[in-house]
């Protein structure tokens, strides 16, 4: 500080010469009194007046030099977009450095940290900077503008946000703080965030398209001198992409019959864990939230990028609806475990059974009869063959297969009683006595001719046979010749066996043999090209000729043995009627016998059927996202004109969402009539913009006699391109920083906030400039008014006294 003239004219001499002049001429007009000491007070008071002219026209004053920041603003953006809520890959870091506060679980702790520490020290800056905090993800917004010395209690009491923005646009807190340097100037932009970039376009404030381009923001920045510093959060992708256990691959539904075993198939892929072992767990999730583990396995990752498909095996739990989790458990280095697990629905009805079936000889029958029973989801199918040329080696050991309550229905073909032997048929016999059904087919080896009449089973079955007829073990009957390509086959000449073909018909009605359809019945099937003779029907309660010959012979019996059911049938070549255009009529044979062998007679129950194209799909849409919906249903018990009849009943769908709000839905309804039945469709589709979760679709009947109703639960998978980002583009953020390099712009990680307030103070000691004060007597108000009251006061004194003393 020092101090200095400012003279009216820039001259001293003529201000000098001026305030000589006034104040001689000041002296100089007072005039004389009588009393001496009066003229002092007179001259004193005109040299106040004097001088304070003097005063004015030297203008002295005080300039004082200092070099200070220009005010300016510091922007800092911070990310709220989707992607902070993925994990953080901080696994025992230990926070920041040393002003760390732990270890941060996902990207928004660690967002939310280095913002608390960046707020703890920013208030160390000058006071000539402003700053200004943004949120930003698809688009920016101001959350505050403070002095430095404010941003703490700006970020503890105001920014009280969640990260649920579903895109993220770097470019958009660029462009919003560049709009703010319009009326202050920017001292820097301060970044925080993933780096992910999800946004390609825009409307801007203005309505118009504009390209999110980050790049081209920091460009821009770069030339206007503006540094940009970016703090990276969430796992670097070096490296950590590949620490990852995914499950996938797993069928989105799933029927299955209380009891019966299923295989439930998936696959894990693996990446960074080579030779690791990776437990897998199968649970059950019932309708009321209960957990059940179901299976347990573990693999070992051959490589460390493996792939490997899984089937395991599952016991239907008791009937309802479920939901089965395939869980992999999450691995130490994981960065995001939230592919670890997958769903499947599963209906488990009551019901069901496990079928044995056993043949000798390799015919067509048996290669339509398999077709046919594994196309029931109810029905689990196990085949085994015993082959004549192994003959030597019978009674094959079926022990484990035979023994009571391991299988439900046990079906015999062309099979010889040697290939079992007397030991193991007593052992079926006494399972059928304790509720295993036998079905057992003509054949070569069937019957009297495969030595049956004398064997356990005969007083099993509800027919008589002939001992007379039988076989030797492995042999050939003379005259016999197996089907061709064609599936035709020579005439049976042996005995004990029908050598011409055989037209079937109805003997009564019966659940197995009351199939309605509309072109086809019994009349019209194909006959069977020979079967069995049997000597007659035995004599005993629930016997039943269900199907004979048309000259009366016998060719299908059903009846019981203790709490077993059994059926003969005398032929074996349904498989010609799913040859000549009757597969429906062939499936639903089948179906009937062994529902009805099960005591599962099938009923014509009323009831709402839902099919989905899709009961897992992606919330984004594309190939798998959407999905429509058809719901059915079957009025039975009407016949005739009534069938035909449009029924009034109409079906309504509702949209059940996770958090319980509900929603209707449009649908298409159409009606039509059947034989027996009417049929009311619904055709609708589920919403495209359900948020993500466990949703439940229920449809109801409306203006029926009844009200029905039935649900099925699917789920929309979070599938936005934020959540897909598993490790962090700190790559672009560094990118991004060094276009402003020159500038002072530098890339940070989360331990690196004290180098970052550090950046900050010295670029804001970069922008300091020389700032010259004067303080000069007269140009502010205090100062002005003193002078003037001085020289007013002291002429107007002067002349007060001058009055009262006589002298003016």
């Amino acid at each position: 500080m020092r101090f200095s003239f400012d003279p009216i004219y820039d001259s001293v001499s003529v201000s000098t010469v001026l305030s000589i002049l006034v104040i001689g001429l000041l002296i100089a007009v007072t005039p004389a009194t009588a009393i001496p000491g009066r003229r002092r007070i007179l001259l004193m008071l005109r040299g106040i007046a004097a001088v304070t002219i003097l005063l004015v026209m030297l203008r002295p004053g005080f300039v004082r030099t200092d070099n200070r920041p220009a005010a300016a603003t510091l922007a800092i953006a911070v990310d709220t977009s989707r992607s902070m809520t993925l994990a953080s890959g901080d696994r025992g870091s230990g926070g920041l450095g040393a002003s760390g506060t732990g270890v941060a679980k996902t990207r928004w702790d660690q967002e939310q940290q280095v913002l608390a520490e960046v707020a703890k020290q920013i208030g160390q800056l000058d006071d000539n900077l402003n700053v200004t905090l943004y949120q930003y993800d698809q688009s920016a917004r101001t959350v505050g503008a403070v002095p430095a010395n404010g941003f703490k209690d700006l970020v503890s009491q105001s920014f009280q946000v969640k990260p649920d923005g579903n895109l993220t646009d770097l470019s958009a807190p660029l462009r919003a703080a560049m709009t703010t340097s319009r009326s202050s100037p920017l001292a820097g932009i301060a970044l925080i965030g993933d780096g992910t970039q999800t946004v390609v376009s825009q409307d801007d404030i203005a309505g118009d398209r504009v390209q999110a381009d980050p790049v081209a923001g920091a460009k821009l920045l770069g030339a206007m001198g503006v540094p940009l510093w970016t703090v990276a959060v969430g796992p670097a992708d070096e490296g950590v992409r590949l620490q990852d256990v995914a499950v996938s691959a797993l069928p989105e539904t799933y029927r299955m019959f209380t009891g019966n075993e299923t295989e439930i198939s998936f696959e894990v892929q693996s990446q960074g864990f080579a030779g690791a072992t990776l437990p897998i767990s199968l649970v059950w999730i019932s309708a009321e939230g209960k957990r059940v583990t179901a299976a347990t396995r573990s693999i070992v990752a051959a490589a460390n990028e493996d792939s490997q498909s899984m089937r395991l095996p599952v016991i239907a739990p008791e009937p309802g609806r479920y939901r089965l989790v395939v869980q992999a458990e999450s691995r130490p280095g994981e960065i995001d475990d939230s592919n670890n697990r997958q769903l499947a629905f599963v209906e488990v009805r009551s019901g069901g059974g496990q079928v044995l079936y056993v043949e000798g000889t390799p015919r067509l029958e048996q290669t339509f009869l398999r077709r046919a029973l594994r196309r029931f989801p109810d029905l689990e199918l196990s085949y085994r063959w015993i082959p004549r040329d192994t003959v030597g080696r019978w009674p094959i050991d079926m022990a484990d297969d035979l023994q009571s309550g391991r299988y439900d229905v046990v079906i015999l073909g062309d099979l010889h009683s040697a290939a079992l032997g007397e030991k193991q048929l007593a052992d079926l016999a006494e399972s059928v006595g304790s509720g295993t059904a036998l079905v057992t087919l003509g054949g070569e080896h069937a019957y009297g001719p495969g030595g049956y009449a004398d064997s356990p089973l005969a007083g099993v079955l509800p027919i008589r046979m002939d001992g007379s007829t039988v076989q030797p073990p492995g042999g050939r009957p003379a005259g016999r010749s197996e089907p061709d390509a064609a599936g035709r086959s020579g005439a049976r000449s042996s005995r004990g066996q029908f050598n011409e073909s055989v037209s079937l018909r109805v003997a009564m009605p019966h659940p197995i043999t009351n199939i309605a359809m509309d072109q086809t019945d019994w009349s019209t099937v194909a006959p069977m090209p020979g079967a069995n003779r049997w000597d007659g029907i035995r004599t005993a309660p629930g016997v039943q000729v269900l199907l004979e010959s048309s000259d009366g012979q016998p060719m299908m019996v059903v009846g019981e043995y203790g709490k077993g059911r059994v059926a003969s049938i005398a032929f074996d070549s349904t498989w010609a009627w799913w040859r000549s255009g009757d597969s429906e009529f062939h499936r639903r044979f089948w179906r009937q016998l062994m529902l009805w062998v099960l005591s599962r007679e099938e009923t014509d129950e009323t009831e709402i059927e839902i099919e989905m194209t899709h009961r897992r799909f992606l919330a984004s849409g594309g190939s798998n996202g959407g999905s429509e919906f058809v719901a059915t249903l079957n009025q039975f018990g009407q016949s005739g004109d009534d069938a035909q009849t449009p029924s009034t009943t109409s079906l309504n769908a509702t949209l059940i969402l996770e958090s319980g709000e509900t929603m209707a839905i449009a649908t298409e309804q159409s009606r039509r009539g059947e034989l027996s039945r009417q049929v009311v469709q619904a055709k609708g589709q589920i919403p495209s913009d359900i948020p993500p979760g466990i949703h439940t679709l229920r449809v109801q009947t409306t203006g029926g006699s009844a009200e029905m109703s039935n649900e099925m639960p699917f789920q929309v998978i979070d599938d936005t391109r934020e959540l897909a980002a598993g490790v962090a583009d700190h790559s672009l953020l560094s990118r991004l920083a060094a276009l402003t390099a020159e500038s002072g712009g530098e890339s940070f990680r989360v331990d690196q906030v004290d180098e970052l307030v550090a950046q900050i103070l010295a670029q804001r000691r970069r922008a300091e400039r020389v700032v010259i004060e004067k303080l000069r007597l007269g140009d502010d108000p205090v100062s002005a008014w003193i002078l003037f009251v001085l020289f007013a006061g002291s002429l107007s004194t002067e002349w007060f006294l001058r009055r009262k003393w006589g002298l003016a």
